[in-house]
């Protein structure tokens, strides 16, 4: 990339050429890069490019600056993304309908980007997910609750989300493709280049029938450090994370207490006390920092749409304060009138039409956002008198808020 290209023009308005720069940053930097992310929130990201390859006084404080520049001199911006659209992966960043909002609440750690393989839709899938997470060298007996526990969330609704890893992480995710759920995998590396090479073949199920995501662009291989702040991730889009097995220091460890710093419920399932993959379960238990899973029932309490679905309650009373966290609020309003909360809740879980022409059912967007069929019908119909949704045939229906009515935060 040059100094000239319009991705480096601090003048340039065009939406598109933002969108580029923000790519090429992503590609360039590191996960989390200290300074990036306040640069482009100051600068915005063709002024931040123009500012990193200029090299000049104007450059901002980013401790790694010079090396993001020899990156970004070396980088062909067209020929990645001309990589990932090859293999029909896309890319998806803050702004697009598609950009799961949680992601922002890492802050200054938080992605630029997000490469996607798969045809679900992150934003939407993540709103009622949990992350099922835990050791590599597992035990059958943890094998097992992670296969059966995700089957059962997945027939809930409920998208399973892991890290692709052998062990805990593989048994989720074929827990869910088992009964046709979806299920997303937070990769370390590039979405075209897998770890490990032996899960292939899960690999390619999820793509057929859920979503591969890194904030790696395509190419880029793992690295050892690449797991730690990939795990940051799966935190941050999943609604709780449970910990199956873990030993006493683990990424799983780390995983869970990424959740609880973004005041996410955090669960772990306790094991025999002479087990060392049972050591860092009961370690998060024993800190405090998660509570305890002794049945999926536990997990599904934890999700605030179930709790009004199934009037279940979690075992901790942590659990409230963190779901009062987890829940999505909005400031937006149409005119005079506030959106609320339960108005808001639907909304959330409406398809662009870009996402999906002939929108969604009745019965999913109740089902999605945990409310009764009744319910939701009565909300679309606020919602559609606020100009807020459209309706699509029979009971089907589209977030296109009309011209000066926004109903997402």
């Amino acid at each position: 990339m040059k100094s000239t290209s319009p991705e480096a023009d601090p003048a340039c308005t065009d939406a598109n050429v933002h969108r580029r720069a923000r790519i090429a940053l992503a590609a360039v930097c590191e996960p989390g890069e200290a300074g990036l992310a306040d640069a482009i929130d100051s600068r915005g990201p063709t002024a931040t490019v123009a500012a990193l390859l200029d090299g000049g006084r104007q450059r901002p404080k980013i401790p790694r600056a010079d090396g993001l520049r020899r990156r970004l001199e070396e980088l062909d911006l067209d020929a990645l993304i001309d990589r990932g659209r090859d293999i029909g992966a896309r890319v998806v960043v803050p702004g697009d309908s598609q950009w799961p909002g949680r992601m922002n609440e890492l802050r200054a750690h938080r992605p630029l980007a997000l490469w996607c393989w798969g045809e679900a839709d992150p934003r939407l899938m993540a709103l009622r997910s949990v992350a099922i997470v835990g050791a590599r060298a597992c035990t059958r007996y943890g094998e097992w609750i992670a296969r059966e526990w995700s089957a059962q969330l997945a027939q809930d609704h409920v998208t399973v989300i892991s890290g692709g890893a052998y062990g805990i992480d593989a048994a989720a995710h074929r827990g869910a493709l088992a009964v046709e759920g979806v299920t997303i995998c937070v990769l370390a590396g590039g979405v075209d280049t897998p770890y490990p090479r032996g899960n292939e073949g899960l690999f390619a199920e999820i793509v057929d029938r859920g979503l591969l995501v890194s904030e790696a662009p395509p190419g880029e291989t793992v690295r050892r450090r690449r797991f730690l702040t990939r795990n940051r991730l799966i935190a941050a889009l999943a609604s709780a994370t449970c910990v199956v097995e873990a030993a006493h220091r683990s990424g799983s460890v780390t995983t869970a207490s990424n959740a609880a710093e973004l005041n996410r419920p955090v669960l772990a399932v306790p094991g025999p006390v002479t087990s060392e993959m049972s050591r860092g379960t009961h370690r998060l238990v024993h800190e405090g920092i998660a509570m305890l899973a002794a049945d999926v029932t536990d997990v599904r309490a934890v999700l605030p749409e179930f709790e009004r679905a199934h009037d279940a309650a979690p075992h901790d009373s942590r659990g409230d304060s963190r779901r009062h966290a987890t829940q999505h609020e909005s400031a937006a309003q149409f005119g005079e009138q506030p959106i609320s909360r339960a108005l808001q809740e639907v909304l959330d879980v409406v398809p662009t039409p870009r996402w999906s022409a002939e929108g969604m059912s009745l019965d999913d967007i109740a089902v999605r956002s945990g409310v009764s069929r009744a319910q939701a019908r009565t909300r679309l119909a606020q919602a559609e008198e606020m100009g807020l949704v459209q309706r699509r045939g029979q009971d089907r229906w589209v977030y296109a808020p009309a011209d000066g009515a926004h109903g997402r935060a």
